[in-house]
């Protein structure tokens, strides 16, 4: 689950700062997130000076897939049922990466491969939507956050604490600043 692990942290409820700003920018967050290996990075991103039409289709969907698990997740974080679009986005492009997808043998357990043309825009959605799919129908959603931070953050995370009392997406960033602000807070009020 680490692909959607990495899509959902970085999706803010808030506003935030977009820095995918084309289908070599999605290509290259796949090398960063762990989806994609260099040599296939550079594949896709000469792919999609080839195809600029379909690396710009390829682009729309990743960006509709992302928001969709987006705001499915943030459906889940609060304990409300998910928009059926957002699930059908989901499941459309499961559906896509599966159609791609092959079991080989592994030293202790199988594993996904992808199959296919090396260089298929679609790459990069495959394994976001396989981990999507994955936490939903195998994972903890309990374990599903919001991160209220200082009333100012509300990024998704996957609590993986052994009790699942976590509160902050981080520790050192939300945690601390609610921390140090409650703790200035309590000093501020004693004479």
């Amino acid at each position: 689950m680490k692909s959607l692990r990495g899509i959902v942290s970085s999706l803010p409820a808030t506003s935030y700062i977009e820095f995918l700003g084309g289908y070599a920018d999605l290509a290259s967050w796949g090398w960063h997130a762990g989806l994609l290996g260099e040599a296939e990075t550079e594949r896709l991103r000469a792919a999609a000076e080839r195809d600029p039409k379909g690396a710009a289709a390829t682009f729309r969907r990743a960006m509709a897939l992302r928001d969709a698990i987006d705001r499915l997740f943030r459906a889940v974080a609060r304990s409300a049922t998910p928009d059926e679009r957002d699930l059908a986005r989901v499941r459309e492009e499961y559906a896509a990466a599966v159609a791609h997808a092959r079991l080989l043998p592994g030293s202790d357990a199988y594993a996904w491969s992808w199959e296919g043309t090396p260089d298929d825009l679609g790459r990069p959605l495959w394994p976001v939507a396989r981990s999507a799919v994955a936490l939903l129908t195998g994972g903890d959603l309990r374990r599903v956050k919001e991160c209220p931070g200082a009333g100012d953050c509300g990024w998704l995370f996957y609590d993986t604490s052994r009790n699942g009392a976590r509160r902050w997406c981080s520790m050192e960033g939300c945690g601390s600043r609610v921390k140090m602000r409650r703790h200035y807070a309590r000093h501020r009020a004693t004479p």
